[in-house]
C-alpha cells in the first residue's frame, strides 16, 4: 500500500525487490520527489507572478498607497485565488479524469494559501489591532460589535473564523495525522473547507467590496463563485446519474453489471449497487470487485489501476489485494470485497458487501475474452506522467499563470484612490510653543522664525495651532499633558495631509510659562465663531486619516479607527462633495474636549452632525455632542 508514500504522505520505504513498487512502513518529514519539485516550482512560480503583478501595477496605479497596505491586499487576493483553485480541482477531476495530476499534490497547494491567508491576517492584525489600548485579539474580536448591521457587521470576524478554519487543515495535513484521527473524521474536518469559503466570501463581500466597490472586482468574486458552485453541481449530478442506476436482482441475488468484454485489462467499472459504490476489476483473466472507496481520503479505486498486483487509488498511490481487499503488509488498512460470477462473457456481483479484508475467490474469465480498449492514462505522483497527460498539465500551468496575472492586474488597478497624506519616517524633529489640552491637545506656536517661543508666549504674531497625537494609537502621554499651559520643546514626527497637520509627541521638555499666552490664545478662539450647520460625512480618527494609515477611512479601517479613538487620538468628520472631494472638521465636545471616546458606535457609518462650527488657524472645527450625532437612517427617521 501507499506507493511512492515517501513523497505522498512522510512514509519510510521498505527494502523491495527489483521491479516492485515503493512501499513504506512509518512516517518521517515529507520528502520532495522530482514530481512534487515540479508541482511546487510551478505554484510558486505562478505565486511570485501574481505578486508582481499586482505590487507593480500598484506601485504605478495607486503609488499613495503604502507597502503594508499593498502587501495585505495582495497577500489577501492570492489566498482568494488559490482557495478558488483548491476547490475547483476536486470537481474537475471527477469531470475529467486528465485533471487527476492536479490532485495529487493538492495538500501542498492547501498549505500555501494557508500560508498566503495567515501573511494576510498578521499584517492586517498588525495594522489595524497593534500599538492601542487594548491585546490586539481583543480588539478583533470585540472592537466592533454591530453583528445586527448588515452594512457595519464586522467583517474582520469572518475573517478571523475562516483562517482557524484553514489553520486546522494545513496543521492535520499531514498524513500522520490522518492515520490518528481516521479517515472519517480526517474527512469531516477537510470538508469543512467549504464553512471557510462561505466565510471568506461573506468576509470580502461585507468587508472590501464595501470599500472598493468596483464593479470589476464584484464580478471577479461573483465568476468565482459561480465556477466553483457550477463545478460542484455538474459533478454531483453526474456522480449522482450513477447512483441512480437501477439493476434488478438475479438468481441468488446476483447483479447483472455488464460484459466483462466492456471493462479495460486491470482497470475497473465502478457500478452502483444497494447504495453502495463497487469497483469491478479485471486482470490477468480474472475478476474480482472491493468497495470503491479508499481507506485513505475516501479516494475513488474504480478509477486506479493494477500496478504490480494491487489495486493502486488514483488519488495517493494506496495499494489493495484485488482477491481479498487488504493492503499489502506490513499495512493494515481493509476495503469490503464482493462475490462475483462470470456467466456467458457478463459479470455479476453479489451486491451484499463482506467484511474488510475478507478473501473471495477470483471469477474466471473464458479464454480469449477481449477487453476493451483501456483509453486513459494513470497517473499517480510517484509514476512518470504519461505524454498524454503533459501537454495537457503544461496549459493547464500557462492558463493559470494567465489567470494569475489577470486577476492580480484588474484586482490592483482597480483599487480606489487614497488621500496623498504622509507620515514621517525619518529622524525627530523638535519644535516649540504653547502647550495647550482644548480643543484637541495641541502646541500654539508662532511662526516668527526668530524667537517662536517668545512670540507664542507673548501672543504676538500670526498663531500656528499644532494639533498632538501619541505614538502608536494613543493620545500624548499623561506626563506631556501635565504640562499643559507651558510653553515646551517637543520632539516627535510630523503627519500632513495636504493643509492639515498633526504632531506625534514623543516627549516634551519645559521651557518656560506665560499666562498672558493662555489668555490671548483662549480669546482667538472664542472669537471665530461660523454658526451653527448640520454637516453629512463619515467619523474617523484623524491621525490615520492625515496619513499614517492608507485607507484611514471607510469599513476596512473601521476597528483600527475605534482603537485609536478609545486610545485618545481626536476625531474628524470627513465631509464628500459631490465630485468626492474630501473636507475634515475636528469634532470637539461642548465641555471643549475632543469627542472621540462618545462616537466609537458610529466609526465607518454615515452619520449627520450638528453644532457649532469654529475656525482657528484654518482648521475646522464641529463642537457638538453625542446627541446630535447621528447615524445618517436615524436622522432620515421620521418624528414619533
Amino acid at each position: 500500500m501507499a506507493l511512492g508514500a515517501a513523497a505522498a504522505g512522510g512514509r519510510r520505504e521498505l527494502p523491495r525487490r527489483r521491479g516492485e513498487p515503493p512501499l513504506s512502513a512509518g512516517y518521517r518529514a515529507v520528502q520532495w520527489s522530482p514530481g512534487k519539485r515540479v508541482y511546487d516550482g510551478a505554484l510558486l512560480g505562478i505565486l511570485g507572478l501574481y505578486f508582481a503583478v499586482f505590487l507593480g501595477v500598484t506601485a504605478v496605479v495607486r503609488p499613495e498607497i503604502t507597502a503594508e497596505t499593498a502587501l495585505i491586499r495582495a497577500f489577501g487576493t492570492a489566498a482568494l485565488l488559490l482557495l478558488h483553485v483548491v476547490l475547483v480541482i476536486g470537481p474537475l477531476a471527477r469531470l475529467d479524469r486528465r485533471c487527476l495530476p492536479l490532485l495529487w499534490n493538492r495538500r501542498h497547494l492547501g498549505v500555501t494559501m494557508f500560508l498566503c491567508a495567515l501573511a494576510h491576517g498578521m499584517f492586517a492584525l498588525f495594522q489595524f489591532h497593534f500599538l492601542g489600548t487594548e491585546a490586539p485579539l481583543v480588539s478583533l474580536l470585540a472592537g466592533n460589535p454591530r453583528y445586527g448591521s448588515v452594512a457595519q457587521f464586522p467583517f474582520q470576524t469572518l475573517g478571523a473564523l475562516a483562517l482557524a478554519i484553514l489553520f486546522l487543515m494545513a496543521a492535520t495535513s499531514h498524513d500522520f495525522w490522518l492515520a490518528n484521527l481516521t479517515a472519517p473524521v480526517w474527512k469531516s474536518l477537510h470538508m469543512t473547507v467549504y464553512v471557510a469559503y462561505a466565510l471568506v466570501v461573506a468576509h470580502v463581500l461585507l468587508g472590501a467590496l464595501q470599500d472598493e466597490r468596483a464593479p470589476a472586482l464584484t464580478a471577479l468574486l461573483a465568476a468565482g463563485v459561480v465556477i466553483v458552485v457550477g463545478l460542484h453541481l455538474a459533478a454531483a449530478a453526474r456522480e449522482r446519474r450513477l447512483d441512480r442506476t437501477r439493476r434488478e436482482l438475479g438468481a441468488e441475488g446476483f447483479v447483472d453489471v455488464g460484459p466483462a468484454a466492456a471493462i479495460p485489462e486491470k482497470r475497473a467499472r465502478v457500478v452502483a449497487l444497494g447504495g453502495e459504490r463497487v469497483a469491478v476489476f479485471r486482470y490477468d483473466g480474472k475478476i474480482s470487485a472491493v468497495s470503491n472507496v479508499c481507506q485513505h481520503q475516501n479516494g475513488p479505486l474504480g478509477e486506479g489501476k493494477i500496478v504490480a498486483g494491487c489495486i493502486t487509488c488514483p488519488w495517493h498511490g494506496y495499494q489493495y489485494r484485488p482477491e481479498d481487499g487488504a493492503s499489502p503488509p506490513p499495512f493494515t488498512e481493509r476495503v469490503p470485497t464482493f462475490r462475483v460470477r462470470v456467466l456467458d462473457g457478463r459479470v455479476l456481483v453479489d451486491p451484499r458487501p463482506l467484511p474488510a479484508g475478507t478473501p473471495v475467490a477470483p471469477a474466471r474469465l473464458a479464454a480469449g475474452t477481449p477487453a476493451a480498449v483501456d483509453r486513459e492514462a494513470f497517473f499517480v505522483g510517484y509514476l512518470p506522467l504519461p505524454a498524454a497527460l503533459s501537454g495537457l498539465l503544461r496549459r493547464a500551468v500557462a492558463i493559470l499563470a494567465l489567470v494569475a496575472a489577470g486577476v492580480a492586474g484588474i484586482a490592483a488597478a482597480e483599487q480606489r484612490p487614497l488621500g496623498a497624506g504622509s507620515y514621517d519616517f525619518g529622524a525627530p524633529t523638535d519644535i516649540e510653543g504653547l502647550l495647550r489640552v482644548e480643543p484637541v491637545p495641541s502646541l500654539w506656536r508662532s511662526l516668527s522664525e526668530a524667537n517662536p517661543a517668545g512670540a507664542a508666549a507673548s501672543g504676538l504674531g500670526p498663531i500656528e495651532v499644532v494639533p498632538l497625537v501619541g505614538p502608536g494609537k494613543r493620545a500624548p502621554a499623561p506626563q506631556i499633558l501635565a504640562l499643559a499651559g507651558h510653553t515646551v520643546r517637543a520632539r516627535g514626527r510630523w503627519i500632513r495631509r495636504g493643509p492639515e497637520k498633526l504632531f506625534e509627541i514623543e516627549r516634551a521638555a519645559l521651557l518656560e510659562n506665560d499666562p498672558r499666552a493662555e489668555a490671548a490664545t483662549r480669546d482667538e478662539v472664542l472669537r471665530v465663531r461660523l454658526g451653527r450647520v448640520a454637516l453629512r460625512g463619515e467619523i474617523v480618527d484623524l491621525k490615520c486619516w492625515l496619513g499614517v494609515m492608507k485607507p484611514g477611512d471607510a469599513k476596512s479601517h473601521a476597528a483600527c479607527a475605534i482603537l485609536c479613538l478609545r486610545g485618545g487620538t481626536p476625531a474628524g468628520l470627513v465631509v464628500r462633495d459631490g465630485s468626492g472631494d474630501a473636507a475634515v472638521f475636528w469634532l470637539v465636545g461642548t465641555d471643549g474636549r475632543s469627542l472621540g471616546r462618545d462616537l466609537l458606535d458610529l466609526v465607518a457609518e454615515p452619520v449627520v452632525v450638528t453644532g457649532e462650527l469654529l475656525r482657528l488657524d484654518g482648521r475646522a472645527f464641529l463642537v457638538t455632542d453625542r446627541a446630535h450625532v447621528r447615524a445618517l437612517d436615524e436622522a432620515r427617521a421620521p418624528a414619533s
